[in-house]
């Protein structure tokens, strides 16, 4: 995470008693009205790596005029694809095409699927390790307290904690997997083609938002608190 940034406060409202506003205050409108605090807790964060990777099977089909297939057929000649190949490791990280922007950032299309292409046999693509970043995010918190006394230094607590107050959209990172399109036929590409989003699928897309129970992510959510304290 490049950047993160964490702002909390707590503002003690100034009503009641030993406060500026109704220190002769008592009964119910003391009990109603004093002694309130409320805090807020502001947390955001840029973007986190975008793992891009493509898949590549170990082994593809070259025929006489040059071009790659990933089925083997009469005139195809088999060569490596993969460089340190093998079955667990046949998914890699693309092509990035110079000056073609990789975010397209428009609606919940965040990666230009034009942007990636497959690399040409025996190479490894050219995509930097932790080149892309997904959504940014902001969240607010908010909390409501009230303490009732009880004589000495006992009391009686109330809270109101509102996690992700404003409810906003926190998303989570796009589908980040390319397909294996290789071939001439409609719907494939040859190594150094950029995808398209038909080809693409769902490559790009955000999906979902953060998957969290409760705290940073979460949709709204609002619980309350009775504690002693003595």
């Amino acid at each position: 995470m490049r950047h993160t940034y964490n702002l909390s406060a707590l503002y003690s409202l100034p009503f009641g008693k030993g406060r500026a506003i109704g220190q002769d205050w008592s009964g119910l409108t003391e009990a109603l009205l004093g002694g309130w605090d409320v805090g807020v807790i502001v947390n955001g964060r840029s973007g986190l790596p975008i793992d891009v990777r493509i898949t590549r099977p170990d082994v593809v089909y070259r025929d006489a005029t040059g071009a790659i297939f990933g089925t083997p057929a009469a005139g195809r000649v088999a060569i490596i694809n993969t460089p340190g190949g093998g079955a667990s490791r046949n998914v890699r990280r693309p092509d990035l095409i110079p000056g073609v922007d990789p975010y397209l950032k428009d609606g919940t299309q965040w990666l230009n699927p034009a942007a990636f292409a497959t690399p040409a046999p025996g190479t490894f693509g050219n995509l930097q390790r932790g080149a892309l970043r997904g959504p940014s995010s902001t969240q607010v918190d908010m909390l409501i307290d009230k303490r009732f006394s009880m004589g000495g230094t006992k009391n009686l607590e109330f809270r109101v904690e509102i996690f992700n107050v404003l409810n906003t959209a926190i998303f989570s990172n796009p589908v980040a997997t390319l397909p294996n399109a290789l071939g001439t036929a409609a719907g494939q590409l040859q190594p150094g083609q950029p995808f398209t989003p038909a080809i693409a699928g769902t490559f790009g897309s955000i999906t979902s938002t953060v998957g969290r129970t409760v705290g940073l992510g979460t949709s709204r959510q609002v619980q309350f608190a009775l504690r002693f304290n003595f």
